[in-house]
């Protein structure tokens, strides 16, 4: 029982053993507390100095040679004072801190997916690029190869809208989509590199701020995946340049 309430209040067992024994040897000195403990004489003295610490182990020198001595039990009650003091000190200076931690977190990005299915919900991924960026922002495509007459046109306008309010459009092209290269070249705050045949893919993929869109560009089943996550778009962002700088220019 004693060393069970002994362990409550913090101490370990090797400082129990050893401030029992010398509860009960009185002044004593190291190889008569290692005999008693049963701790090792290495050891002993680490546990010393931290029974020290707290204020329960004294020692005197006799003779030239150290002795200890337990503190009073009563002391046991004035080192949970002190511990409960310093818990209040703690407590006080972490409530201090607690609204800075709010805003730490409230201003972390966590990773989010969405997913859009059909041509509306291909129009409601791409209306939240023009939604999300700012003039002078850039939005990087990689991909993309023909499509629909009637999606040609409603990607075709909001490029324009994107133009008109100043957001940088670097896109990847498939070489054999000229046709759309054409129609967007002349568009103010537009950049264009092509990407050889052969890489042709039916995804476009969109990088901008802390987000990645992913459009499946499949007629009979369009789908568009969002993820909101700095490090994820952060990552395309490196490998979208990685191909930017060794693409063909048109």
């Amino acid at each position: 029982m004693i060393e069970h309430a002994l362990q409550n209040i913090g101490l370990t067992p090797g400082e129990i053993r050893v401030y029992l024994s010398l509860l009960e040897l009185g002044s004593s000195t190291i190889g008569q507390i290692t005999q008693k403990s049963g701790i090792s004489g290495s050891k002993v003295y680490e546990v010393l100095d931290r029974l020290k610490n707290k204020g329960l182990v004294s020692f005197i020198i006799k003779n030239g040679v150290k002795h200890f001595e337990a503190s009073s039990p009563e002391r046991i009650l004035d080192y949970l004072e002190e511990k409960h003091q310093e818990i209040e000190h703690e407590k006080n200076d972490v409530r201090k801190i607690i609204p800075q931690l709010i805003l730490k977190k409230k201003s972390a990005q966590t990773s989010v997916a969405k997913i859009y299915t059909g041509f509306e919900g291909l129009k409601t991924a791409n209306e939240d690029i023009l939604a999300t960026l700012k003039r002078g922002e850039e939005w990087l495509s990689m991909g993309l190869t023909q499509q629909p007459r009637t999606w040609e046109i409603y990607f075709n306008k909001k490029q324009h809208e994107r133009a008109k309010k100043g957001i940088v459009h670097k896109h990847l092209l498939n070489e054999k989509y000229k046709k759309l290269y054409q129609q967007r070249k002349q568009l103010p705050h537009t950049q264009f590199r092509l990407l050889p045949k052969d890489f042709e893919m039916p995804t476009s993929t969109e990088i901008y701020a802390h987000k990645v869109l992913i459009m499946i560009l499949l007629q009979e089943n369009p789908m568009a995946i969002l993820i909101e996550s700095t490090s994820v778009a952060d990552s395309f962002r490196k490998y979208f340049y990685a191909i930017w700088n060794h693409a063909k220019k048109p």
